[in-house]
């Protein structure tokens, strides 16, 4: 009896619950994405969305997600300064580039002036962190010294991102080597003879026959960006790539890409002593002027013979990196010290 009991329980409860669950109408099996109740679309995909993340398996390119992770910090800190004058999308057209006279720097082209690589070449890492951390003179790109290094390098990253070649080109870039400057540097001797180098490779046809533009022919420049451009007045003001004497003879070597050509390898190597008197009265020099740099003229080539046919290879890159030196010596000493203190305290009273 008790086991016909127990029977007509477990029948009666199975009866019920199949009466409770019946079937689920469609419009709830649906889900609100369009999915279905399994996690698929009617078309028989996934409907779940997830974040879109890069990755790699791990050991196929361990520095690639480490670098992405940087390039994402250095959208923030270009956010905060940089945007404001080279744009969102590293054009140079940011919403101040409007009110400065020479424009911000558009990324996108993959051209820089300032670089330590050859005219051709994209600057090394090394080159923008010089740039972010000294600022360059005389236009409105700011210094900043004091931004921690490691926001420094994410910039950097996030900075090549806008020029598309960039990886498929950095292995190209040719750097040009800078020794240090010679302990004898300002010395008269070098000046002088920097004066004659300054003369043969006729740098006064753009700045001029005293270093600020006097009788120079070639007085106005348009840059790649179309922007104009002068000659720099070299007795006076910043040098934008650096006044140091290594700064001076890397812009001679490496150029201002669009403004100022480079004199890479023995380029500076060709003055030659019977050039220089007709050079000196084309630029009007007195025969006082030029007798007083006589003496020097035995210290090049006698003439273009000496220098291709008799010197080698490796005496004529000797001779260049001289002559460059020298022609530091030269622009170094063309700059006037400038004192404030009459300006804003008046004359100093005679004692």
């Amino acid at each position: 009896m008790k086991k016909l009991l127990f029977l007509l329980i477990v029948l009666l409860t199975a009866f019920l619950l199949s009466g409770c669950a019946g079937d689920i109408p469609a419009q709830e099996a649906d889900q609100p994405d369009g999915g279905t109740a399994d996690g698929t679309t009617d078309d028989g995909q996934s409907s779940l969305e997830y974040a879109e993340f890069e990755t790699t398996i791990p050991g196929e390119y361990q520095n690639y997600n480490k670098r992405n992770n940087l390039v994402q910090r250095g959208h923030r800190v270009y956010l905060k300064y940089c945007v404001g004058c080279h744009g969102e999308y590293g054009n140079g057209k940011g919403p101040a580039s409007i009110r400065l006279i020479t424009q911000p720097r558009d990324f996108t082209s993959g051209i820089y002036k300032f670089r330590s690589t050859d005219s051709g070449s994209l600057p090394m890492e090394q080159d923008l962190y010089r740039t972010i951390t000294n600022g360059l003179a005389r236009v409105s790109m700011p210094a900043f010294p004091l931004m921690p290094e490691s926001e420094k390098i994410a910039v950097i990253e996030y900075i090549k991102t806008f020029y598309p070649n960039w990886e498929a080109e950095k292995s190209q870039r040719l750097i040009v080597p800078i020794p240090s400057a010679p302990d004898d540097l300002l010395t008269e001797e070098r000046i002088q003879r920097g004066e004659l180098v300054y003369l043969g490779m006729q740098c006064l046809k753009c700045h001029g026959t005293d270093g600020r533009g006097t009788g120079a022919t070639q007085t106005e420049y348009v840059d790649a960006w179309g922007d104009p451009q002068k000659a720099f007045d070299f007795t006076r003001g910043s040098l934008k790539g650096g006044n140091a004497p290594e700064d001076i003879y890397r812009t001679f070597h490496t150029g201002l890409r669009s403004i100022m050509p480079s004199f890479g390898g023995d380029t500076l190597a060709a003055v030659t002593a019977d050039s220089l008197p007709d050079l000196a009265a084309q630029a009007g020099m007195s025969d006082a002027e030029m007798g007083a740099l006589s003496s020097y003229l035995a210290d090049f080539p006698a003439d273009g013979d000496a220098l291709y046919g008799a010197m080698t290879d490796s005496e004529r890159l000797a001779l260049a990196e001289r002559n460059s030196w020298d022609l530091v010596a030269y622009v170094m000493s063309l700059r006037k010290p400038i004192n404030t203190a009459p300006a804003v305290l008046g004359p100093v009273a005679a004692p």
